[in-house]
């Protein structure tokens, strides 16, 4: 499964030319069984791209496993994925906190080559995309049709590569709720950024969990909803 992109024809009205007829690039959705230890765990639908990941990110927040070694088997099919695991329980939040900063001016350029990563979205509109940022460029971008799946991916990534969280600054295209920031402190972020709105419980949380949430950053401006401390402006906080 690779083919996120697939071109429809269909009817498009205009003014100058009526109704006419047009090859549409289309986001591809597939309906996945995901199946644990040969019992059914859920049915997600998603973009057909790094399913592995997808997977493997969606167990951990769900307590499932706690590294990529408690993962045994993974086979994916044309709708249906099979895992085999360790089973245990995670519990909590990684609370560890590097002492991250980024300059004012730095989450501008993270934001525009966040936003250039997509070529899915370029062509369809259609795809929500996370990324991941070490402060000067983007380390990891994952897209899918929903927000969920695409910091679940991301997540994923960073447990098959052993990436540290608490370094990185997240990047999302989309809203903030609470529960897009429930994964981000789990992941142990500590700097969230949206070009998007954040909801007034996801500011709670960031704020009870030490997470720097900034939303609406657009273009130089951005609004900081808790612990503004991380921001650097002229190299001064």
């Amino acid at each position: 499964m690779e083919k996120a992109v697939t071109f429809s024809l269909i009817k498009r009205y205009s003014p100058g030319e009526g109704i006419i007829n047009v090859e549409d690039p289309m986001v591809v959705e597939v309906g996945l069984d995901i199946f644990v230890n040969k019992q059914f765990y859920k049915k997600v639908y998603c973009s057909p791209i790094y399913i592995d990941e997808l997977v493997i990110g969606s167990l951990a927040f769900d307590n499932m496993i706690k590294s990529i070694k408690d993962v045994t088997k993974l086979q994916i099919g044309a709708d249906r994925v099979c895992v085999s695991t360790s089973l245990i329980n995670r519990e909590g939040y990684i609370t560890s906190d590097a002492g991250i900063q980024v300059d004012a001016r730095t989450i501008a350029v993270l934001m525009k080559q966040h936003l250039d990563s997509s070529d899915i979205h370029k062509k369809t509109g259609g795809v929500h995309i996370m990324s991941l940022s070490d402060g000067k460029s983007l380390i990891i971008s994952r897209e899918d049709i929903g927000r969920h799946n695409a910091v679940d991916k991301l997540h994923g990534y960073c447990l098959q590569n052993g990436v540290d969280c608490s370094t990185k600054i997240f990047l999302s295209s989309g809203r903030i709720s609470n529960e897009i920031i429930e994964k981000v402190c789990f992941m142990g972020v500590k700097i969230a950024v949206s070009r998007a709105t954040v909801t007034d419980l996801a500011r709670k949380k960031a704020e009870d969990h030490g997470v720097t949430l900034i939303g609406f950053a657009r273009g130089e401006r951005f609004n900081i909803y808790s612990h503004p401390e991380r921001i650097i402006i002229n190299n001064r906080r």
